[in-house]
């Protein structure tokens, strides 16, 4: 999977929204004494640390066994240290990825999450750096 556009978080806009039970969610009307006084506001909860967040539009179906889907945008945190296992946005040779990082036997690899496409070691003597760990998945419908 690919990645199509990178966009920098700019944490000037705040998106608030109140919080409906999903019990009350009936034939699809809301009232208002149904929205409860709760809010959430996303930038705090997707996007906790703003300065290392940024947005990734991916392209792609390397990744559909992890739910990320061609068109997503993926939230990722830049200030994170990748962990074995992990999914990130990798720059591997001037093109950038999305793959989960797994570490075997001190060889580095990146694997794909759809049994189409083989595991990707990294060769030494390769340009490759782990840009950011994958936080949150938007889904584009």
């Amino acid at each position: 999977m690919k990645v199509k556009q990178i966009v920098e978080l700019k944490p000037l806009y705040s998106f608030e929204a109140p919080v409906v039970p999903a019990a009350i969610i009936k034939a699809y009307k809301i009232g208002k004494k149904d929205i409860e006084h709760t809010t959430i506001d996303l930038n705090k909860h997707l996007a906790p640390n703003p300065d290392s967040t940024f947005l990734v539009k991916v392209s792609g179906e390397s990744m559909i066994d992890e739910s990320i889907y061609d068109g997503d945008i993926l939230i990722v945190d830049k200030a994170d240290t990748a962990n074995d296992g992990q999914v990130v946005i990798a720059a591997l040779n001037g093109e950038m990825a999305v793959k989960s990082y797994r570490v075997i036997d001190g060889t580095a690899y990146l694997f794909s999450a759809n049994n189409k496409f083989l595991p990707i070691e990294i060769m030494p003597f390769w340009e490759f750096r782990i840009q950011g760990i994958v936080k949150h998945i938007i889904h584009c419908v």
